[in-house]
Formats: C-alpha cells, structure tokens, sequence
C-alpha cells in the first residue's frame, strides 16, 4: 500500500512539473504560431483605451478586419477599421490608406503607413495581432482559469527617451489568440502612457463583405485636400514659448509646416528628420510646427528634443480649415504661398520636393 501510494505521489509530481514545464514562453509561442498560421482574416469588435501623458483618456469601441497579406512591407496585412462614434471608417491596402465618407459614400486617398493607425479606423487596428514580441529585456508567463498571461519587459530606448516600457498580453486557452493587450511607458515627459486593446467575438476566416467596400466606391474619384495649389490663408498664431506673441505666417520663402500632437509617437520620432530639413535648407526653407493639444508638455518636449523650429499653438478649427485628421501631416508652400504638396506622415519625398522647389 505504502508503495502504491508513493508511486501514485510521484506520478501527480510528475504530471504537475511536466505541466509547469508546458507554459513557458516557448510552449505559449508555438500555439500562438500554430492558431495564427490557420488564419487568412480576422474580424473583431474592440475597445480601445489610450492614457495619455498629460492624464486625458480615449475610450473608443469598434470594429476591424484584418487580412493577411505577407508581401506587405508595413503591416503584414490590409484592414478595415470604424469608430462606433464616427461615421468614416479606414482601408489599407497596397501600400494605400483609404479615408472613406460613409455618409458620402467618397473616399480620400492617402500613403500608407504606421500613422495611419492614428486615423479613427486606425485606431481599431492591434497591428501586432499575428506576431508576439521578440525584443525584450525579460518574459513572465502565467495563467488564470481561462487565460494565459504573458508580460514584456523592454530595455530603456534612451535615444527616443522612452523607460519602463512593459506589454501585457492575454491569450485565450482555447484559440490562443489575443483578448487584451495593454501596453505602458513612461516618456521623457509628463505621465505614463498606456494603450489597452480588449477584443470581442472574434471570427476567423469568415466571408468577409466589408473590405469589398473599397471596390464599390473605387471608381468615384478621391478628392485631394481642397487646399492644394491654392493660396495659403492668412495664420496668425500665438508662439508655443510665449503666448503674449502671436505670429504671422509670411511666405518670405519656401515653407514646411508640420502639423504634430504630443501623443502621436510617429510625430515625435519624426522630429529630428525635420530638424534635418530645417537646417539644411536654412536659406531657402522656413519650418513650423503646429501643436493643438497639451501645451504645457508639448513645450517640455520641444525642450527636450532640443527642437529648433518655429512652433505654434494650433486649434481645431485650423485643423478643419486643413483636412487634417491624422498625424503627423505636412504642407509645403512655395515662395508665392501657394500650398504645392500635402504629406502624410515624414517621408524622403518631402526633401526631394523642397530641392526641386529651390531650382524653379
């Protein structure tokens, strides 16, 4: 009996380690491969709660469809994502972000690229939702009833002044596919930020009849920004380092305007190509920045950045009057103030543009 008894012990030691061994970072990897690599598209509902540095709180819902498409360099996938709030929803595809009036049934064409997730449809997107994370300081697996936790360290990002940087990630027992993910860091500036993705009924490789919107409104024309080789309006704005002075926007010479946020990361990561610009073309190139929200920390952060450009306090109707409605956005106007060129987010076109602007 003694001996049954310290076999049948054992065997429940044996089971338990074996089991223990099973949830690691590796065990959790494979499934999540093996559930992912069965996956042609996925649709979702989602809430999406970004924290900002200064305290403010987006809580948006939605909904996304996600397509995998391995030739794509950006994303690895095409999508299509709506605010519940917003009647406009976002396609990306080919390289290509559509910005689409549901209401107007139109749709405005744009390049594509990661600031397109800042773009209200954008915002539904989780755009690591077929991969997990291979760069890290140090992993933790866990598991709860009908979960498996994993949590990220990252190493400090001191270039960008970015520490603490954490991702937690909550896969489903059953499917191994995300339910929540919350990412956190602690900029060089202000409050920590995070960014929670909770998902909701979750269909794998449906027919998916949204996506093919696209191509019902792809014969309309897009509209280019209303703006485009017309006269740049009269701007009076007050300078962002001393509110008692307000400046107007001359066109002595050719003009870059950079139209950022302090929470939009592909702004700030953007800067110091921007500064680039600005000094190069000193003589024949003027730069302003435009920032509408979070002033105090905006100017903590040019500070930091070591930022030399102009800046200028914005507002929402300015950003109405240019069409912008995703960040970072640029104008460049020649020396006639005439608005030549609209760019979605930094890109090498803009210097090729200015060179060519400086030899007319």
């Amino acid at each position: 009996m003694k001996r049954i008894s310290i076999i049948f012990l054992t065997s429940i030691l044996f089971i338990n380690c074996k089991k223990q061994q099973e949830i690691n970072i590796e065990f959790l990897s494979e499934k999540f491969n093996e559930s992912v690599e069965k996956i042609d598209r996925v649709q979702y509902n989602v809430e999406n709660i970004m924290t900002f540095s200064d305290g403010n709180v987006w809580d948006n819902k939605g909904f996304a469809i996600l397509e995998k498409k391995p030739s794509d360099t950006i994303f690895g996938f095409s999508f299509y994502g709506i605010r519940n709030d917003i009647n406009k929803s976002s396609i990306y595809k080919d390289g290509i972000g559509f910005q689409i009036s549901n209401e107007k049934n139109n749709f405005r064409q744009e390049k594509g690229g990661l600031h397109f997730l800042g773009s209200p449809g954008g915002q539904m997107v989780y755009k690591d939702f077929f991969k997990l994370e291979t760069d890290y300081k140090n992993v933790q697996v866990s598991e709860t009833e009908n979960s498996f936790i994993i949590e990220y360290k990252f190493e400090d990002d001191l270039k960008n002044k970015i520490t603490e940087k954490t991702k937690t990630l909550e896969l489903d027992k059953n499917t191994f596919l995300p339910k929540k993910v919350t990412t956190s860091l602690q900029p060089d500036f202000g409050s920590k930020q995070s960014t929670v993705f909770i998902f909701k009924n979750l269909e794998i490789n449906e027919y998916i009849q949204d996506l093919n919107q696209l191509e019902l409104i792809k014969e309309k024309q897009s509209k280019p920004n209303p703006l485009l080789k017309k006269s740049l309006p009269e701007i009076s704005l007050i300078n962002l380092f001393n509110e008692k002075e307000t400046i107007k926007i001359k066109n002595e010479k050719l003009t870059l305007i950079d139209f950022w946020e302090v929470w939009c990361g592909w702004c700030i990561k953007s800067f110091p190509d921007v500064e680039k610009i600005k000094n190069n073309y000193e003589n024949d190139l003027t730069v302003i920045g435009i920032v509408s929200q979070d002033i105090e920390n905006a100017r903590k952060l040019v500070e930091k950045k070591e930022t030399t450009f102009l800046n200028l306090i914005g507002n929402n109707e300015l950003n109405k009057t240019f069409s912008v409605n995703s960040w970072p956005r640029y104008f460049l106007i020649d020396k006639n103030g005439i608005i030549q060129k609209e760019y979605h987010g930094f890109s090498d076109q803009i210097e090729k543009d200015i060179n060519e602007l400086i030899r007319k």
